[in-house]
Parts: C-alpha cells; structure tokens; sequence
C-alpha cells in the first residue's frame, strides 16, 4: 500500500516539517539551556559552605533542629507521595516530598528531633540517627527529566522531517512510500525515544547517559534500515491471471 499520494497542497508537508523543527527547538533549548543550568545548580549546591548562624539559607547551606509534625502518604496519578512536615526552631512548618526513598520517611514518628538542611530557601536533605534522606526536589538529580525528554523529543524530531521530506519528494514525482516502510519508521522513533527518556533516570552522569542511549539506539536504527530495504527488494505488483484454461484441464 503505498502512502504520500502526490501533493497539490502543501500544507501536509508543512505541517510536519513545522512539527519537526519545532520539536528540535524545545530539543535545543532542554539540552542546552535548561541542563546546564540545572548542573550548574547542582555543582553550586554541592560546594556551598555551611550557612553562619544568622545567615538566611539562599547560597549556603543552613542546618537547623526540626521537630517531626507529622508523616503522611498521598496518591497522585497513581504515584506515592511521601510527605514529612518539620516544625523548624522558627516554629515555621516545612511539607517536604520524601517520594525518592523511605529510609528517614520510614524511621521517624511523630515527635523526634531532626536535622534538615536548606538550600536557597528548600528544605533539600533530612538526617535522622546516622540516616539521610534526600527530598524529592534534589539539585544534584534535576537535570535528570529535562536530559531525558530533550533526547526524547530529537528522534521524534527527525521522524517528524523525514514524514515532510517524503511528501515533498512525493509532490515533485518520486516513489511514495509504503504503509511498512511508515510503520518501521514510526516504530523506530517510538523506540529511540522511549530509550533517550530513561538512559538519564538509568545512570548517573550526563556523559553515561547518552553513552547508553548511543549504544541502545545503534541495533534500533540497523533494524529499522534493514527492514525497510528488505521491502524495497520485495516485488511490488502480483502478476495477473490471464484467463486462459488450464492446459492440463483440456
């Protein structure tokens, strides 16, 4: 079944090119706006100096006894939240997001002294007898979902290109393409995206993240060129039947 019949209207072609340069764009601006700005939080909190006694918590870290007010559990779009509200020497209270882990969430009760430190006005860590549980709101792992969803959105991007150069190729006479060789290519991008996504939640470094997404993605893009090929090589019409008997028959 062949797919792009010729084009009197270009705006099929436009439409996905639009699509396509649009997500590179946000591509771009995650990959080279927001993810370095995002280690360059995570590096300033890791070498922030330790907060003087009067100091407000905005580019130091400021540790101060809390009081446990209490724990609760929530669910949001079926995602456990874990909430740890602390009663600071203020007397302020403080809902901190315990969802990454469970080891001071799971400890503590209602009453027992803590250790939370803050970081440009965030509770970011609490400690409880030798444990430390980071809060859900972490610098040194932000850069994590915008990594991953930049690298996401650039197969999408290249799959959304390759749709509009096909019906621009189409419109000026050549070969349309096929309903396989659209599938394929469908399947491929799903594929890369999915393992851009989650190389950067997988490991621990930017550098290691689009290692693996390198080497995961290099068998999908040999599948998907092998495979359409194999349909080009395949014959596309079936010969038709003549009509005439069966000399066996006679």
């Amino acid at each position: 079944m062949l797919i792009f019949p010729s084009l009197r209207n270009p705006l099929p072609t436009l439409a996905m090119g639009v699509a396509g340069l649009g997500l590179a764009v946000v591509a771009a601006f995650l990959l080279g706006v927001t993810v370095p700005g995002k280690r360059a939080d995570a590096w300033a909190f890791a070498t922030a100096p330790a907060c003087l006694p009067d100091e407000p918590s905005t580019e130091c870290r400021k540790t101060v006894p809390a009081t446990v007010e209490k724990t609760e559990t929530t669910t949001d779009g079926g995602t456990e939240h874990h909430w740890l509200t602390l009663t600071g020497p203020d007397r302020g209270s403080h809902r901190v997001d315990m969802s990454r882990s469970a080891s001071v969430f799971g400890a503590v009760r209602r009453g027992d002294r803590v250790a939370m430190t803050s970081w440009r006005g965030k509770v970011r860590y609490v400690d409880f007898r030798g444990m430390r549980q980071d809060a859900t709101d972490r610098p040194k792992e932000a850069y994590r979902l915008p990594l991953g969803t930049g690298l996401a959105l650039l197969p999408l991007s290249a799959m959304f290109l390759w749709f509009a150069r096909g019906l621009a190729r189409r419109a000026a006479g050549a070969p349309a393409r096929t309903l396989w060789q659209i599938s394929v290519a469908i399947a491929s991008g799903i594929c890369l995206a999915l393992i851009a996504f989650f190389a950067p939640l997988a490991t621990d470094t930017v550098s290691t993240a689009l290692l693996l997404s390198a080497v995961a993605a290099f068998p999908v893009v040999i599948a998907g060129l092998w495979l359409i090929r194999q349909q080009r090589r395949r014959p596309t019409g079936r010969r038709r039947r003549t009509g005439r008997p069966n000399p066996s028959r006679a």
